[in-house]
């Protein structure tokens, strides 16, 4: 089972920066996930949401609106990283401010990724099109301009947008992997879960689907999807959402069968696939 850094390594160090991700690796993580959202002007940052308070210094800074929709590529060089959860992690919010708010062309070109495998979420691609930015597009071109398949690079492009991720397949073309994401309040209305038919649409468009953790822990998914060929990923392993005891709990999420786990704390997954193996 492979086991792959939610936005790097964040139970440990701020999400979604460089550091957290070389983290993630060091601890044996064999794929690192972080988000793409997109600047006013149409730049590719590594952050999860429109709103940058939780997870940046912004409010220190003087902006008029804290929504990466609303700034600049400029704008988010000035900002530093933070622990989105200070209570809950207080050794990761001790490094508030170390970090910058990296950007996609950065991340890519960052050598120490060279032979890794690199997992792409676009956020909310339908909001930014809406704004006249072409996610797709930029994207492809960073990705292009990385020379990633010389560098013996692996690349994963996913998103909770079916048609979107279709488009992306399409215009970025073969070379890299498609995982589509789904959870239960993402099904189409009235359906509460992943029907065999939409299985099978996932399977015709995609190579893999990665759903929330509840809905492979009781009944068929992992094994429908399986048959389908699709391999089938679950995210998120968590240590402080853990059902009571932590290793139990792990151990829980593992046996579920799916082909890989997203984790906050790689390392502790990491250790509970070895010792079941």
């Amino acid at each position: 089972m492979l086991v792959f850094g939610h936005r790097g390594a964040c139970g440990y160090l701020p999400e979604n920066t460089i550091e957290s991700m070389e983290l993630a690796f060091e601890q044996g993580a064999d794929a690192v996930e972080f988000d793409v959202v997109f600047t006013k002007d149409g730049h590719a940052i590594i952050r999860h949401d429109l709103d940058l308070a939780s997870t940046t210094d912004i409010n220190d800074h003087s902006f008029l609106s804290t929504k990466i929709d609303q700034l600049t590529k400029d704008d988010v060089s000035r900002l530093r990283a933070k622990e989105r959860y200070p209570d809950g992690r207080v050794d990761s919010a001790s490094q508030d401010g170390k970090y910058f708010v990296p950007s996609l062309r950065q991340l890519l070109g960052h050598q120490q990724f060279n032979g890794k495998h690199l997992i792409i979420e676009i956020k909310h691609g339908a909001h930014f099109e809406a704004l006249g930015i072409d996610p797709i597009q930029e994207v492809k071109t960073l990705l292009d301009q990385s020379d990633w398949s010389s560098r013996d690079m692996k690349i994963s492009l996913e998103s909770f947008e079916f048609e979107f991720l279709k488009r992306a397949k399409v215009e970025i073309g073969p070379e890299i992997n498609y995982v589509f994401l789904s959870a239960r309040d993402t099904l189409p209305e009235g359906i509460t879960e992943l029907t065999d038919e939409l299985l099978v649409e996932i399977a015709d468009n995609f190579d893999a689907v990665s759903v929330a953790m509840s809905m492979v822990l009781t009944g068929d998914l992992v094994a429908r999807a399986k048959k389908m060929g699709l391999d089938i990923y679950a995210f998120t392993a968590r240590l402080e959402t853990a059902e009571g005891n932590v290793e139990k709990w792990f151990e829980r999420l593992v046996s579920t069968g799916v082909d890989g786990i997203f984790a906050d704390q790689p390392d502790l997954l990491i250790k509970t696939v070895a010792d079941l193996t």
